[in-house]
């Protein structure tokens, strides 16, 4: 029988490639997060030399920014042909990553290995059988005590939810998604801050937080943005 990919792996592999020709731009969240100061964001900033780790880097939007601070860079993608694509892109803008297959739940990396770890709009995707919690109990493990973590989390009004069916662990599997790569897949979704505090208070603390609600034309996205630190004691 053929190995075949997940539709959610295929799907994303085929959606990036069609970008592979074009120019990316890192996520608003994530410039401000490591290079503004804001009143309610406690957070240690990397320095250069850090290691730091783009969690489903996708087109490398993200990763070709913490490239250009002088950041120790890896990352993770859930194909071997997303992680060539972003490989050629980075290779063209004279940047070089440790990028490698994984899963927000398998994690091909060192216990205690990084001082940041990124995860822009990946977190609270869920693989059959796992949770949301599988994937922050393995994000922990790959980084140092103290370390911090920086991520999206995605609201349960957002417009990805629209007729999901809720999953008895707090995931829905997604039914109408209008770019198609996510539908029959799972992501877990939060109605507070502090719904997203109590989930992730077994492995880290000093929690900062922002809330996105932008509408693209019609697309209502809502995120909380969430930083906090790896406790210490784990």
């Amino acid at each position: 029988m053929a190995n075949l990919l997940p539709p959610i792996d295929s799907s994303y592999e085929q959606f990036y490639a069609q970008r592979a020709g074009l120019r990316v731009y890192p996520t608003e969240f994530v410039v401000r997060t490591f290079l503004a100061n804001y009143p309610g964001l406690v957070f240690q900033k990397p320095v250069a030399g850090d290691r730091v780790l783009d969690i489903a880097f996708g087109d490398g939007r993200n990763t070709v920014f913490l490239c250009e601070q002088g950041y120790e860079v890896s990352g993770i993608e859930i194909t071997e042909g997303i992680v060539r694509q972003t490989s050629e892109r980075l290779a063209k803008l004279g940047h070089k990553a440790d990028l490698r297959v994984g899963r927000n739940s398998r994690i091909p990396f060192d216990d205690n290995h990084f001082d940041h770890v990124l995860a822009c709009h990946c977190c609270y995707y869920c693989d059959e059988d796992e949770s949301f919690a599988d994937n922050m109990k393995e994000y922990a493990r790959v980084m140092k005590p103290g370390g911090w973590l920086v991520a999206s989390v995605a609201c349960r009004e957002s417009y990805i939810f629209k007729d999901a069916i809720p999953q008895e662990d707090g995931s829905l599997r997604i039914h109408a998604d209008p770019y198609g790569n996510r539908d029959g897949y799972r992501l877990h979704a939060f109605s507070s801050k502090d719904q997203v505090k109590t989930y992730l208070t077994p492995w880290f603390e000093h929690f900062s937080f922002g809330f996105a609600n932008n509408d693209y034309y019609g697309v209502s996205e809502r995120l909380f943005w969430v930083v906090c630190q790896k406790r210490e004691s784990l």
